[in-house]
């Protein structure tokens, strides 16, 4: 027999790996960093070190002392890679988003299947951890997408991309200092007005409820309730930027801090619609009554809010704008290949509710 079966070694499987990346343009000039790379490919550095003299001893790369091995040859051809795979990455899987998510998805998927690509969702809680360089290099490493659409992204998943210059938008406000092409809700200035419309009602004492961990967006929050606090004229306005961890009694018991106070709070912005039916039971539960007693606007919106009652006041976007909004966004940077700069804030209608009066 001629052609017999073949025992590859793990470093030549993963030469051929780096060098596949290379071709493909992964890489502009440098290879990236020996513990870098080891994540990426689940390996150690041994094996990594000897794959890399092999392509050194082929010339596909050189060292020199003191900086990372640069990629030369004619071999290597200076071109991105080949792709129609477009990810979106969240921390919790499709079918658990909010309504509204899964609707600007779909019209998503549709708007790049025009153009050519496909759309693919990942849920990787990994990504979303402290640490989740490691995570991010593997998955990018894995599915070789032409771009990312990244959710609910925290400051280091947002700073990996843009350091890397990777086709990626980010749905949700982007944290200073990264740049990166974002589109959301102006929280700032729905803050900025919530806290207006609290003092048009006579309501001097007011709180903005924010779970941890705090996104972009509901730092932009915080930021525009103090400014909205700042700019009136009246004298004994105090506001409170309030954290919770999310769970039903670690919301009852900062509540009831507030309305123990000497000057107990009167209006509660909160900024997430499900945190809403939390703190308005629990202030009925204590014998208040809207709007006679407090106030409530929630800051996001949900479906399920329409039937509540009393009705809620709140910030509704109309949904097939936002849509189209991200779709148009996405689908340029795809076509382009680069990260751009672009942020966007859409500003939602107010909905005024029995809850605000």
């Amino acid at each position: 027999m001629k052609n017999l079966p073949q025992k590859i070694s793990l470093v030549t499987q993963t030469a051929s790996v780096l060098k596949d990346e290379i071709q493909l343009g992964r890489w502009s000039k440098q290879l990236p960093g020996e513990h870098e790379l080891c994540a990426m490919l689940h390996i150690g550095r041994v094996t990594l070190r000897s794959a890399l003299s092999q392509l050194q001893r082929e010339g596909w790369v050189k060292t020199s002392r003191g900086r990372r091995r640069e990629i030369v040859g004619r071999k290597y051809a200076a071109v991105r890679a080949v792709s129609d795979r477009v990810v979106f990455l969240t921390p919790v899987p499709l079918h658990n988003l909010p309504p509204q998510t899964i609707f600007w998805v779909d019209a998503l998927r549709e708007h790049l299947s025009e153009a050519g690509y496909h759309l693919e969702v990942h849920s990787h809680q990994d990504c979303y951890s402290g640490r989740p360089e490691k995570a991010l290099a593997g998955l990018a490493l894995r599915l070789n997408a032409a771009g990312w659409v990244i959710s609910q992204s925290t400051a280091r998943m947002q700073q990996w991309f843009a350091k890397r210059a990777m086709p990626c938008v980010v749905t949700g406000s982007r944290h200073e200092g990264v740049s990166l092409p974002s589109l959301d809700r102006d929280y700032r200035a729905i803050s900025r007005h919530a806290v207006g419309a609290f003092l048009a009602r006579g309501h001097r004492r007011l709180a903005l409820l924010n779970p941890i961990p705090v996104l972009a967006g509901d730092l932009e929050s915080e930021k525009g309730f103090k400014e909205g606090a700042h700019k009136t004229t009246a004298s004994d306005v105090n506001v409170s930027i309030i954290r919770h961890n999310g769970t039903v009694g670690d919301i009852c018991s900062k509540v009831d801090v507030l309305l123990k106070s000497s000057q107990p709070c009167t209006g509660f912005l909160v900024s997430r619609s499900q945190h809403v039916l939390t703190v308005m039971s629990h202030l009925m539960s204590r014998g208040l009554h809207f709007p006679k007693d407090v106030a409530l606007i929630s800051r996001d919106n949900d479906p399920f809010l329409a039937s509540m009652t009393p009705s809620v006041a709140r910030y509704s976007l109309n949904p097939s704008h936002f849509a189209r909004a991200i779709s148009n966004l996405v689908v340029s940077t795809v076509r382009s290949g680069v990260a751009g700069t672009q942020d966007t804030h859409m500003m939602p209608e107010f909905l005024p509710g029995q809850t605000l009066g």
